[in-house]
């Protein structure tokens, strides 16, 4: 555990201490007893406050939104295409359709090494404290599309 963690937990602990035995104050009419109170209160309120911050931090920092699949906003919006490749991976929407019904449905690639392997350029999202770049990888075998991948690179 690094030495910062107790610091916080402190820091954490006397505006609780205070609050705890401000509500106190209605319950326990003796001082002493509303103090030991909001100590022992204070000790177990603190860690957890520090562990909700902790968890509500990372939970911003890693978010990334998640929408359905349309048409309409995957051409109009090509650099955060990235938000609909779940909805497009899971639903299974590409499997099974020909190249030609893939352009589609989701217009032509940036890359394709050959007419087996297709990539489309989802656009960057953040990753933490780095970058992530996101493309979709589509297989095809005698024509049609047998696997929908995504990629996720992490700079």
């Amino acid at each position: 555990m690094s030495p910062v963690v107790p610091i916080i937990i402190l820091i954490i602990a006397f505006p609780t201490f205070f609050i705890l035995r401000w509500i106190l104050k209605r319950f326990i009419q003796n001082k002493k007893t509303r103090n030991l109170t909001s100590i022992a209160g204070t000790i177990i309120i603190a860690p957890i406050l520090y562990l909700i911050l902790i968890f509500a931090f990372f939970s911003y920092l890693f978010y990334e939104p998640q929408y359905d699949f349309e048409k309409e906003k995957w051409f109009a919006y090509k650099h955060s295409r990235h938000e609909m490749r779940d909805d497009i991976v899971e639903s299974g929407i590409l499997k099974g359709k020909s190249q030609s019904e893939i352009i589609e449905i989701i217009g032509k690639p940036e890359s394709n090494d050959s007419n087996d392997l297709w990539k489309y350029d989802l656009g960057m999202s953040g990753a933490g404290f780095g970058w992530q770049f996101n493309y979709l990888e589509l297989t095809f075998e005698n024509g049609k599309v047998t696997n929908v991948k995504k990629i996720e690179i992490v700079d």
